[in-house]
Formats: C-alpha cells, sequence, structure tokens
C-alpha cells in the first residue's frame, strides 16, 4: 500500500500545531524523530478501529530503537514548509552528526481546521500524546518500543499493526463530541488547554517549593564514604566485554508480556 501524501503531510502538521499550544517556546519546537513517532501514533489508534489499517499508508519498520518509515520522513519537510512553519537548526553535540533540525509553527485558527479534517480517534488521541511527550525524545522512544507492533517484532521487521486489540467503532464520548456544534467544540478545546495549562503549572510549582539542604563535605561526609567502600569489598577490575544474545530473544514471551512456562 502506498503512502498516502496529503494524510500523512495532515498528521504531520496536526502533531507540530499540537506542540505549538505548550506554553514555553522551547516544548513547542519538534524535531523529524518526534514528528515520525506522532504519525507513527496517529496510525496506531486509527488501526485500532480500521482492522489494521494505517491513516497514513506507511510501511513501517522495527529500525533501532523505535518504528521507522523513510516515506514520512521524506515528508517532514515539505508538509511543514506548506503551513510555513519556523526552521531552527542547532550545532550537533554528538561527534559525526548532522546538525539537530526543530521546527514550530503557532496557529490556532489552522489547528482547528486540520483538526476537523481527522478521523476522531486521530483527533482525540494524538493531543494527549503530544502535550505528555513534546520533544522528550527518550521518554518518546521508550513509549513508542513499548506498542505491541514493535513488541512482535524484531529489528528489520516490517510492524503487523493488525496485532493492536481493537475498540468499538466509536466511543460514547467521541460520538458526544461529533454532535457538538463548531462553537461548542472550539469551547470544549479552550476548556482542554486550560486544564493542561493548569495541571503543567502545578508540576511547576511543587518542584519550585521544594528546597533540599546543601549537602556538607565535612569529616562525617569522609567517614562515611570511606565506610562505604570498605565495605563493598574490592573494586572491579575494569575491561570492555562483548555481550552477545541469541536473535530468538526477539520473540520470547516475555517481551510480549507474558511470564515464561
Amino acid at each position: 500500500m502506498p503512502i498516502d501524501t496529503a494524510k500523512t503531510d495532515l498528521v504531520i502538521q496536526f502533531a507540530l500545531l499540537l506542540a505549538g499550544e505548550e506554553d514555553t517556546f522551547a516544548d513547542r519546537m519538534l524535531g523529524p524523530i518526534h514528528l515520525i513517532k506522532y504519525v507513527y501514533l496517529a496510525d496506531l489508534a486509527y488501526a485500532r478501529r480500521h482492522d489494521g489499517q494505517t491513516f497514513s499508508g506507511a510501511d513501517w519498520t522495527f529500525y533501532n530503537f523505535g518504528p521507522w518509515a523513510p516515506a514520512v520522513h521524506a515528508r517532514i519537510e515539505p508538509a511543514l514548509k506548506a503551513i510555513h512553519a519556523s526552521c531552527h537548526e542547532f550545532e550537533s553535540d554528538l561527534e559525526n552528526r548532522d546538525n539537530w533540525v526543530r521546527w514550530t509553527k503557532t496557529d490556532e485558527a489552522l489547528l482547528g481546521g486540520l483538526r476537523s479534517q481527522l478521523p476522531s480517534e486521530i483527533r482525540i488521541e494524538l493531543p494527549s500524546k503530544v502535550h505528555a511527550y513534546r520533544h522528550d525524545t527518550p521518554a518518546l522512544l521508550d513509549f513508542v518500543y513499548k506498542t505491541v507492533p514493535m513488541l512482535f517484532a524484531a529489528p528489520g521487521e516490517r510492524l503487523d499493526f493488525s496485532l493492536e486489540e481493537p475498540y468499538p467503532k466509536q466511543t460514547k464520548a467521541e460520538s458526544a463530541i461529533d454532535s457538538l456544534s463548531a462553537k461548542q467544540k472550539k469551547k470544549l478545546h479552550e476548556n482542554m488547554r486550560e486544564l493542561i495549562r493548569r495541571r503543567a503549572q502545578r508540576r511547576v510549582t511543587a518542584a519550585v517549593m521544594v528546597e533540599p539542604e546543601p549537602a556538607r563535605y565535612d569529616e562525617v561526609y569522609e567517614e562515611g564514604i570511606r565506610w562505604l567502600d570498605d565495605d563493598a569489598g574490592k573494586a572491579f577490575n575494569e575491561e570492555k566485554l562483548t555481550v552477545e544474545f541469541d536473535e530468538n530473544v526477539w520473540k520470547s514471551a516475555t517481551r510480549h508480556g507474558h511470564d515464561l512456562p
């Protein structure tokens, strides 16, 4: 099944505009790796209700630490240039790596227009994922790595979206939302944004209130370190080791969430 570029572009644009609702400029910035994973999560949500068929039609594979589709990656730049998103480039701090690329775009009216073009399962599920993970690469990779298609595949294999547990054609909540007028939907969306903002503010406030006492590097500290070193026994020898795993580990029962017999 060839990729549907119009649908893929729509999800890419939708994900970036969702990030554009975040409070800080840093949280509004998404890179290619984040956008690709959000398209994957949109396909995952769509597949649960459409017998394993994806929205984008992309050919997803298990690559390195997550799902990958070259055709989706190729659509990022044209899709975001089409909505006049800003591209920011930063020098990479990793050796032999290209510069970091991050995109931003904030446009509430455009976001509302794109939302109306998406299936209900994507417009309901994707916002919570984008607002939860934003540009947090490790957390996002950890989440997608543990999704069902990834857990049943080995590196290099195609991902099977039909393995996802299907859910009803339309939930009561989705049916209620679809019955709302355009004005009511806009009001509901504004209320959801306010709840997300308040929740984020509570996390910031809680963090500010905690003020740990400064560490004391005195004789008691030094004595405690010596005691711990003595109690640990002899130091380990430092050497490089190579660990090899049987290829069958990718199809093991424990990786699928089941205990060994």
